[in-house]
């Protein structure tokens, strides 16, 4: 009976701890695998052994030792007790009146039980298993959770209800205390589905009481009370536990993605390694946040020039809250550095912009220089903190600074040298502060891609391949925003892969979508690849979040005129960009070519003049002027515009062909050969530099048919179109000067199925303007621009 009562708990436990057994597996053999894979206490395990060893299967009774009866029951019983334990089984119902046939004496049971103690580890139930069987884990573990919770809330309501700050600590002090009285509590008191109740010593009687096996196998688990307590005790962890990874814990009026200015470090110290740097590193760091939007130092410039601050360099905190207040931000953070003793204080203020009431205050103490970068990465997670991101989101979006950039501060230092005097175009010194980086720190990722990027488009291309190609080697070690804008530079310019380079530019956008810089890319990226919708629509994206990017405005207005045609579009962004940046020429350059292609000449002629005043020296505002002057037939104006280009310019050698064909216009042959012939002497030189290049055949046929060679010109033009069969606007200017107009309108139609819509350069161009009186001409332009 005793054997078959372990029999059957043995495969119960098995069943439910989803152990596996075989059909001819002996008894031991499933007790060993219980014990291999711990499913029991080792003084259960040993009494199972014993119960198993002296117990004989389908005996009779009367063959048993009276003996062996005793050692049987002491451990049929121990196995019981835990089996109950083990299955939650309630036995307050169960009938347990005492058998007295199978009672045993409590001297001679101790006896016993010391017999075989002796031989088994059973002695006791340990340390840790009576804290389990108590509950007291569970319930410090359910205390703990509710303990934080209730901190949490406290640091939630402590700043809008303006409570002072050691509320905090004493909540910590009140949580510490209340830990070793629910300790105690636990341990003395039980909670049962009836309420909290004394537990009772056990009596001798009590632990000797048998019960019936088949009652304990007919018990049910714990009422739906018990359930419905450990239910709610877990659903307390995981309430708690999300609380701690993804609730903001916020007491600053700042929602996800909104913007901040950070100031430049007040350096408080005499030691000027952390001028520069520690702005560098404190930016880049909080910059890996999706959850706050930082202000770009390139930004805070354009702001303090429209401030009339333009020469101010340090950007203290009462010009980081103008920048704010100038921008609708609403936060800004003043971080400071100062020193006392040997140590290190890093201080940040996170400052009501408006007011200058300060929200929240960090401060991290350093032991020395070594710690300060890994301290500034303490200090930037703290921020985000404090302006309502979630531990989840921090712990995923905080690659360490040392890594990201360099764990040196005079190599830091030095990097952002580079990128100051890189944003202010000072590209030489740049190089030079990005080497001197790269000197001091072998390994540093950002500086590489830096130098490697400003060489390659200023510089030397091929050792700016080299300087990019072994930043890839380690593009990991750089932030996310950092990593996919190199990995898409590299891309289109060094694989030639544009389709590449635009993915890596979406996936950029897709983490930080309110960076405009990657949406002006994307739209230049579509601009290049010919899809100009997308283009557009990208450009849009960027001056939304930035709405002085006079680059971006440039961009949507070239697509508007040049790629697509729509000239009411491009006259309403002339105007925007005119309104963000009026101390920017290019907007009344733009403005003035749409108003040409209105043929709203006189509009043109101011918006080309307003711009040549806020900056004469930009030759292609001065050309689109003469061609202007010369379409009205005010050849002598053009005249004085194109001299006054060579003159800032001699090598303006285009301005000889504009010249020739305006002298020509007003009948000075000589002057006008005389420039032609100017212009062919360099165009001759381009041919032989360039001997297969269809633009410097065509312009070298076109001034020899000007010069009356056009069978000379008519060879060198043929050449072209050899070469390149698809230059169709081209060869229609080049036809245009040998005047072949059936064949330039040829040329000219094909260009306008291919897509060709750069409507103001046709009614500029000195060659093409030569077609504006054929029938057929008009006929096109009705075709494809009257509803442009």
């Amino acid at each position: 009976y005793s054997r078959r009562c372990l029999e059957v708990m043995v495969t119960d436990i098995c069943k439910n701890e989803s152990i596996k057994l075989g059909k001819t597996i002996p008894l031991k053999g499933i007790i060993d695998k219980l014990n291999k894979e711990e499913k029991a206490p080792s003084h259960i395990i040993s009494s199972m052994l014993n119960l198993n060893t002296i117990s004989t299967y389908g005996a009779h009774p009367k063959e048993f030792d009276p003996r062996q009866v005793q050692t049987v029951l002491i451990n049929l019983v121990t196995i019981i007790e835990w089996y109950i334990n083990y299955k939650g089984f309630e036995t307050t119902n169960l009938v347990s009146e005492p058998d007295n046939t199978l009672s045993i004496d409590f001297e001679e049971k101790k006896s016993t039980q010391t017999e075989i103690t002796a031989k088994t580890p059973y002695k006791s139930l340990n340390f840790w298993q009576k804290l389990k069987k108590r509950k007291v884990i569970h319930i410090m573990i359910v205390y703990t959770a509710a303990a934080f919770a209730i901190f949490e809330l406290t640091d939630i309501i402590t700043g809008p209800l303006n409570f002072p700050d050691e509320l905090l600590t004493v909540v910590m002090c009140c949580g510490a205390i209340g830990f070793i009285v629910a300790l105690i509590l636990s341990w003395f008191f039980k909670t049962t589905p009836d309420g909290v109740k004394l537990r009772k010593k056990i009596s001798v009687e009590q632990k000797d009481r048998f019960y019936p096996t088949d009652k304990l196998m007919k018990a049910k688990p714990g009422n739906s009370k018990e359930k419905m307590t450990r239910m709610g005790s877990l659903v307390v962890i995981a309430s708690v536990l999300a609380l701690f990874l993804f609730y903001s814990g916020k007491a600053i009026s700042f929602t996800e993605r909104d913007w901040v200015v950070i100031t430049d470090f007040e350096n408080l110290t005499d030691e000027t390694i952390f001028d520069h740097s520690l702005n560098t590193a404190f930016a880049l760091s909080i910059n890996q946040s999706r959850y706050v939007n930082v202000i770009t130092r390139q930004r805070m410039q354009k702001t303090l020039k429209r401030m009339k601050k333009g020469d101010k360099v340090h950007i203290d905190e009462e010009t980081g809250r103008e920048i704010a207040i100038r921008e609708s931000i609403k936060v800004c953070i003043v971080p400071s550095i100062s020193k006392v003793g040997s140590r290190y204080i890093l201080t940040a203020k996170i400052q009501e912009a408006e007011t200058g009431d300060i929200f929240r205050s960090e401060i991290l103490y350093v032991q020395n220089q070594d710690e300060i970068i890994e301290k500034l990465d303490k200090l930037s997670q703290k921020i985000r903190r404090n302006l309502g991101e979630s531990r989840y989101k921090i712990s995923g979006q905080s690659k360490p600074l040392s890594e990201a950039t360099t764990p040196f501060l005079d190599a830091l230092k030095e990097y952002s040298l580079g990128i100051e005097n890189h944003l202010n175009m000072n590209f030489e010194k740049a190089v030079f502060h990005y080497e001197n980086a790269i000197r001091i720190d072998t390994n540093f990722t950002a500086a590489k891609a830096s130098l490697g990027n400003i060489l390659f488009e200023r510089f030397d291309k091929e050792k700016g391949r080299e300087w990019l190609e072994e930043a890839i080697l380690s593009i990991d070690d750089l932030t996310d925003k950092e990593k996919y804008g190199i990995l898409a530079f590299y891309a289109i310019n060094i694989e030639n892969d544009l389709d590449k380079g635009i993915e890596y530019t979406k996936t950029r956008i897709e983490l930080y979508p309110d960076d405009p810089i990657p949406h002006h890319n994307l739209g230049w990226y579509f601009q290049n690849r010919g899809y100009y919708e997308k283009s557009v629509e990208e450009y849009k994206a960027a001056l939304q979040i930035d709405s002085y990017m006079m680059l971006t405005y440039g961009g949507v207005i070239w697509v508007y005129l040049e790629k697509i045609g729509q000239i009411d579009s491009a006259l309403t962004w002339s105007k925007k960009m005119i309104k963000y940046g009026p101390d920017n020429p290019w907007g009344y350059f733009y403005l003035g070519s749409t108003y040409v292609g209105m043929d709203d000449f006189e509009n043109a002629e101011l918006a080309y003049l307003k711009a040549g005043d806020i900056n004469p020296n930009l030759s292609l505002i001065q050309y689109r002027l003469a061609h202007l002057y010369r379409i009205q037939g005010k050849n002598d104006d053009a005249i004085e515009v194109l001299k006054n280009i060579l003159k800032i310019n001699p090598n303006e050698i285009s301005a000889h062909y504009d010249m020739g064909v305006n002298y020509l216009s007003v009948g000075d042959f000589k002057l006008s050969r005389d420039h032609f012939l100017k212009f062919k002497k360099h165009a001759e030189q381009w041919e032989l530099n360039s001997p297969r290049d269809p633009g410097t055949l065509i312009a070298l046929g076109a001034v020899l048919s000007r010069l009356g060679e056009k069978e000379a010109g008519w060879e060198i033009g043929k050449k072209a179109i050899e070469l390149d069969s698809t230059f169709h606007f081209r060869y229609a200017e080049f036809l245009a000067a040998q005047d072949k107009k059936s064949e330039a309108l040829d040329h000219l139609e094909k260009a306008f199925e291919n897509g060709y819509r750069n409507l103001v350069w046709m009614k500029l161009n000195p060659d093409i303007y030569l077609l504006h009186n054929e029938p057929r001409y008009k006929d096109l332009i009705n075709q494809y621009f009257a509803k442009k």
